[in-house]
């Protein structure tokens, strides 16, 4: 029985590989093969989701798909918009309606799956698992099973003034502090914003969830290492050298050149690029002391797009073999190229030259496999933003000390697990 699968070798060409005749666990076709009969229909019908920005690379991808893998060359595939951010909400409305394929943002697999609306990837999920960072794999897992075919990171790192600071010096926060840039700010992030604030926590060895983020009882943000935390955090704020800037305000510090470095995505290395000119500096994010003789590498939330495959469509493998190719080191380059994405394929990543032509995203990646938590997929994350937010609102304002930090991180875990609903 020839049953094949879209395959791609370290040099990125093409090449239809054969798989084991088992049936796959979670397609539906009831069709009788024949050894003379091919696994994919000659007339499949397919609607693809992305966002706006990435429609562009996404339809030549597609055209490079009918091109590349035969099969598909009578095939008839939609494209429409709709956003990683906005799939799962979509997708819930109508799932039969809904796209073949779509991508979605890492912290929607656990609504996704515990809706029924995600397919179990298991015929290729060796060779997902081979080419892909284990971090980026990590993310479309649930229960120990793979749930899509990861496409790109989402995190954050640092931006600096060349003209301010070393290459040394930005490898530790405390350093950076210690400078005197006379009335310029040397360092700003958005202090109370639980996305970035939590790396600290993370980097000092605290979990969220548990280990694999879906423990919704376990939070160790109050422990000895999160005391430690909550009081660095607490001098942060109270450093003058030191700007609780959201992304408008840091992009304003680095245009009028008051600000030394800033914590931000890619979304922001263009603007950041045009202020700052030969000047423009970005690595990863910087290690700190959070004690007097603790030293600590922060560790940043990460997010991963992730594209999935629709569990009611009436083509199956061929939104697998779609889905497997556009995730493919030759689509993901594609979309570096283009969309300045990170990607998540090994050897893309392990491509220096290629992403030394866009520092940020190397940056980027260099920080995901340096030291990253995967935001969690389970809902109980909803209780989580608001807390943190009132925690760093309520250090900046000086409600918390360090008299009562013990007590202020006791009320900030018991607001995080709170039960939904109540």
């Amino acid at each position: 029985m020839k049953k094949r699968l879209l395959s791609l070798v370290l040099s990125g060409s093409i090449v239809l590989g054969l798989v084991g005749c088992g049936t796959t666990e979670n397609v539906g076709s009831s069709k009788e093969l024949t050894d003379d009969e091919s696994l994919y229909a000659s007339d499949a019908k397919l609607k693809l989701w992305g966002s706006q920005d990435d429609q562009a690379y996404l339809q030549e991808a597609i055209d490079d798909f009918k091109k590349d893998f035969p099969e598909a060359a009578g095939w008839d595939i939609e494209l429409a918009v709709v956003s990683s951010a906005d799939a799962k909400d979509e997708v819930l409305k109508d799932t039969e309606a809904a796209a073949d394929v779509f991508e979605f943002a890492s912290d929607q697999l656990y609504g996704l799956v515990t809706a029924g609306t995600l397919y179990k990837i298991t015929s290729d999920r060796e060779e997902i698992e081979q080419r892909t960072t284990k971090t980026a794999v990590d993310a479309a897992v649930l229960d120990g099973n793979l749930y899509g075919y990861p496409s790109t990171s989402n995190s954050y790192i640092m931006y600096y003034d060349k003209s301010k600071y070393t290459e040394d010096e930005v490898k530790n926060l405390d350093t950076m502090l210690e400078k005197d840039l006379g009335s310029d700010i040397n360092f700003a992030m958005d202090l109370d914003n639980g996305w970035y604030m939590a790396s600290f926590f993370f980097g000092n060895g605290c979990t969220l969830f548990g280990t694999d983020g879906q423990d919704a009882t376990e939070c160790s943000f109050n422990n000895e290492n999160g005391l430690e935390v909550g009081n660095y955090i607490l001098d942060l704020t109270h450093n003058k050298k030191v700007g609780n800037y959201d992304d408008t305000l840091l992009l304003s510090g680095f245009a009028d050149r008051t600000l030394g470095a800033a914590i931000t995505g890619t979304w922001n290395a263009v603007a950041i690029k045009e202020s700052l000119g030969d000047d423009f500096g970005v690595t990863t994010f910087p290690t700190v002391n959070i004690t007097e003789d603790k030293e600590i590498q922060p560790s940043p939330i990460v997010n991963f797009n992730i594209y999935g495959v629709n569990a009611q469509t009436k083509y199956p493998l061929e939104a697998m073999a779609l889905a497997n190719y556009i995730t493919s080191e030759k689509v993901q380059k594609l979309r570096f190229e283009q969309r300045s994405s990170t990607p998540v394929c090994n050897t893309l990543v392990e491509d220096k030259e290629l992403l030394a032509s866009n520092p940020a995203v190397s940056a980027l990646a260099e920080q995901v496999e340096l030291a990253s938590t995967v935001q969690t997929s389970n809902p109980q994350i909803s209780n989580f933003w608001s807390p943190m937010e009132a925690f760093g609102q309520d250090c900046i304002a000086g409600n918390i000390t360090h008299e009562n930090m013990q007590q202020s991180l006791d009320i900030l875990v018991e607001s995080i697990l709170a039960k939904l609903g109540e």
